[in-house]
């Protein structure tokens, strides 16, 4: 079942977030052009282990500084629950809202441009490059 895509669309409807849920081929696309540029080798899926992180750190109030910490527009949050599924979000306070209103889960977090990517995953460790 995709029960953290279901909580993430209803949540996103609750609060009435501008969003675009990402199809199939977008992801695919997507995933596929964020491990050519950081992840040590290219395939399809976001491995945290083949991941060229810059910078680490542990930190469980990360979803709440990301307002502060994430300053570009037109971010897309990627999860996992049966497949990877995506939403392109206007701003990070918009995303600090859903996952405020949502149960813990690791996510992956870019902009449009792929110019970072984070990963927080679910020991709230934060992993940027």
């Amino acid at each position: 079942m995709n029960y953290l895509e279901e909580e993430l669309d209803e949540v996103l409807k609750t609060l009435k977030i501008t969003s675009k849920k990402l199809n199939p081929e977008e992801l695919e696309t997507l995933i596929l052009n964020l491990t050519k540029k950081y992840f040590k080798t290219e395939k399809n899926v976001l491995d945290p282990l083949d991941f060229n992180e810059k910078h680490t750190e542990h930190n469980p109030d990360f979803w709440k500084q990301i307002p502060e910490r994430i300053k570009k527009t037109e971010l897309t949050l990627l999860v996992f629950d049966t497949d990877y599924r995506g939403w392109k979000l206007k701003n990070a306070q918009d995303l600090a809202l859903v996952v405020g209103e949502t149960t813990g889960y690791p996510f992956w977090l870019t902009d449009q441009d792929l110019s970072f990517l984070v990963h927080l995953d679910d020991h709230d460790c934060v992993l940027w490059a």
